[in-house]
């Protein structure tokens, strides 16, 4: 029995199927569900700039939050009993996988969820996914949700 849950979020379709899912396990188990946004920086960002404009900070960290108000609204509709988490580590050189590793261990989770392909797109899938890298990390369950593939008319 699960009794919490972490999905993560960014704001991609995948990601609101992978909270779906996430959702109607935590009814079912009548588990604590807490969404997880990364806020992502571009590498080269970091390594060319070598500081952080406000600007740019604070429209990665906005959409951060917006994501996570989405899920949370969601979330409050299916009574769900949830929290959710910003993970905002601009000093840190670890990847998405290693910052969602860490998050679940803190929390505790005694399942991760997470979308299959996110917002990295073909470049991602060439270099290997958030979700291929955390369960090479992970020693918990991890639940993975596939985005939705149409079949070619012939």
């Amino acid at each position: 029995m699960y009794t919490k849950i972490m999905v993560a979020v960014d704001g991609s379709p995948i990601a609101m199927r992978a909270l779906e899912e996430a959702i109607q396990l935590a009814k079912i188990h009548e588990a604590q569900l807490m969404s997880v946004y990364v806020v992502e920086y571009p590498h080269t960002y970091i390594s060319d700039l070598g500081y952080d404009p406000p600007p740019i900070t604070e429209a990665l960290v906005s959409e951060g939050i917006h994501v996570l108000k989405k899920a949370e609204c969601l979330m409050k509709s299916r009574q769900v009993n949830f929290k959710s988490f910003l993970v905002d580590n601009r000093p840190t050189f670890d990847s998405i996988a290693e910052q969602l590793h860490k998050t679940a261990d803190e929390y505790g989770a005694d399942l991760v969820i997470l979308g299959t392909h996110g917002r990295g797109g073909f470049k991602r899938l060439l270099l290997g996914s958030v979700a291929q890298d955390f369960i090479r990390l992970s020693s918990r369950p991890v639940l993975l949700v596939p985005g939705v593939h149409h079949k070619e008319e012939t």
